[in-house]
């Protein structure tokens, strides 16, 4: 059975990443196995996503692939920019030693992971694929928003102010998933998390972990539909580094 894994991975490997499981075939069979924030050293992760019988994706919120020559963040900022969802720069995390998602990579390469998404946009459906994406742009096409959701923690944005945009995020979530794989909403964990009274009563650490949860629960939707229509989404940047989003619909 196929396995369609979201990390909304931490820049360093002591801090909590979001992390979701989901496993099926169809729409309506689609089930959530793993749903929350943990700390995931990078070795013993790689192992556990490579434990996963039959064909796996992997879609991490982190760079995987790097070189100095990596131009994918300038041109997500270009195209999202009427969005105002632009990307942290890959450039600036490794000059800070902030390399989590190349880390894990490398590891999932040495497992046997092709982390060439154009296999799997062309409709291959190769057996163990690890691709990057960016919840942001996620957010802003398939949720059809006119900007991006400003939940993260920024100057002057106060506990209320993020909790409100954490329950439209939680909205449009549940949304996508009664249109896109209702089946998940069969599990406990995911309609938990999708409660507007969950938001309300996040504060602090509470509030990041719900915010890296939704975070993780998107990016395994995005591996769910990147393998159900391919056709749908796009590489921006190359083999240098890049970030799969979905295309623009006319």
């Amino acid at each position: 059975m196929p396995s369609f894994i979201g990390l909304d991975l931490a820049w360093t490997a002591h801090r909590e990443s979001g992390v979701c499981w989901l496993q099926g075939e169809s729409p309506d069979d689609l089930r959530c196995t793993r749903l929350g924030a943990a700390v995931c050293e990078t070795e013993s992760l790689a192992d556990e996503i490579a434990t996963a019988g039959g064909p796996v994706v992997v879609a991490i919120d982190a760079p995987l692939l790097y070189t100095p020559q990596r131009w994918a963040e300038r041109e997500i900022a270009r195209r999202f920019a009427r969005y105002k969802a632009s990307p942290h720069q890959a450039h600036y995390a490794v000059r800070r030693g902030y390399t989590a998602g190349i880390e894990l990579g490398e590891a999932l390469a040495a497992r046997g992971f092709v982390l060439d998404p154009a296999p799997l946009l062309e409709g291959r459906r190769p057996a163990r694929t690890g691709v990057e994406v960016f919840p942001h742009t996620i957010h802003v096409r398939p949720f059809g928003l006119d900007e991006h959701l400003p939940y993260k923690p920024r100057r002057g944005r106060s506990v209320a102010f993020r909790q409100s945009a954490m329950k439209s995020y939680q909205r449009h979530l549940r949304t996508l998933i009664e249109r896109e794989a209702p089946g998940l909403l069969a599990s406990e964990d995911v309609q938990r998390l999708l409660l507007p009274e969950t938001a309300d009563a996040a504060r602090g650490a509470a509030l990041k972990r719900l915010d890296d949860t939704l975070d993780g629960l998107t990016c395994a939707l995005a591996a769910w539909l990147l393998w159900q229509k391919p056709e749908r989404w796009e590489m921006v940047g190359d083999l240098s580094g890049y970030i799969v989003v979905p295309r623009e619909i006319a």
